[in-house]
Parts: C-alpha cells; sequence; structure tokens
C-alpha cells in the first residue's frame, strides 16, 4: 500500500482521468506548433511540401522534448500515462522516430485539408483554385491528435498481441 504525501494537495486536475489529460495536452501543443510554425512558416515558403516537412519536424521535436516529458511527469500510481505515448525512451532513436512520426501526422492532416476542399469544390461547383477550409491552429491541433490516437492505438494493440504471444 502506498502511503499518501501530505505536501500534496489534491485539486481539480488531480480528479481528471488521465485520457482526458492526455488529449488536451496533445492537442493543445498541435494547435500551438501549427500557430506558430503553420502560420508563420506560411508566408515564407513557396512550396507546401516545405511547410509540411517543417512542420513536421516541429512536431516531432515538440512531442519528444516537451509532450511525452509532460505526459510522463504528471504520470501516478493509479493512472498510468505511457500508454498514451508513441515512442518515449532516453535514446537518441526515440527522437528519431518521433521526427518520423512527425512528419507523417503533419502529411495526413494536410492530405486531409486537401481532401475536404476537393470535396468542397465538386459540390458546391466552385473554380478549380477555391479554398474551402483553411488551416487553423484549433482544427489543425485536433486532426493531429485525431491521427496521432489512431497511432498510438495501433501500437498499444501491437505490443499487447506480442505480449500475449510471448506468454509475459
Amino acid at each position: 500500500m502506498s502511503k499518501q504525501n501530505p505536501y500534496v494537495r489534491k485539486g481539480f486536475l488531480s480528479r481528471l482521468p488521465m485520457w482526458l489529460k492526455a488529449l488536451f495536452i496533445k492537442a493543445w501543443f498541435a494547435g500551438a506548433v501549427f500557430y506558430f510554425i503553420g502560420w508563420g512558416f506560411f508566408f515564407q515558403s513557396r512550396d507546401n511540401l516545405d511547410l509540411i516537412l517543417v512542420l513536421g519536424l516541429v512536431h516531432g521535436l515538440v512531442t519528444d522534448i516537451v509532450v511525452n516529458k509532460i505526459l510522463i511527469f504528471i504520470e501516478t500510481e493509479a493512472q498510468p500515462s505511457k500508454k498514451y505515448v508513441l515512442c518515449y525512451s532516453r535514446r537518441f532513436l526515440s527522437i528519431l522516430i518521433n521526427l518520423l512520426f512527425g512528419i507523417i501526422c503533419a502529411f495526413l492532416v494536410a492530405y486531409t485539408y486537401n481532401i475536404a476542399n476537393v470535396l468542397a469544390i465538386e459540390i458546391n461547383n466552385r473554380p478549380s483554385g477555391y479554398m474551402t477550409f483553411g488551416a487553423e491552429p484549433i482544427m489543425y491541433g485536433l486532426l493531429y491528435l485525431a491521427y496521432e490516437t489512431v497511432f498510438v492505438v495501433m501500437k498499444n494493440t501491437l505490443v499487447k498481441i506480442y505480449s500475449r504471444a510471448r506468454g509475459l
């Protein structure tokens, strides 16, 4: 039985479930990265692939350096948080995996925006260069969170399958 620390006060945030904290932290940082990089770099870049690459690299760095560290820091015995992290390690390989993962998710989000705009153009009979849905931080953060959640669920499922196969 674990002993209660008398110097730690139980507040509002400690009563929230870990999945809600993880979703909020991940979506907020994804939106913040888009706010600073996507909107800031958009006017300097002539090519959207450059924007997606830089956005993905910054996402990977922020995920590895900030988001994963926050999630591990707020972890308790009652509320584990490592299952919400795709790759966490103190080795250099973790940074490479998160960089690649950030680029893939940024590409998927950009592709989702592109599909939504093409469908809106076709449905509303607009000219071919018309843009219905512009990227903004809140929706970008939610889309990035959705793709990241899909990858984290896939990782957790593969870990469970591997653990059952090994008899652990």
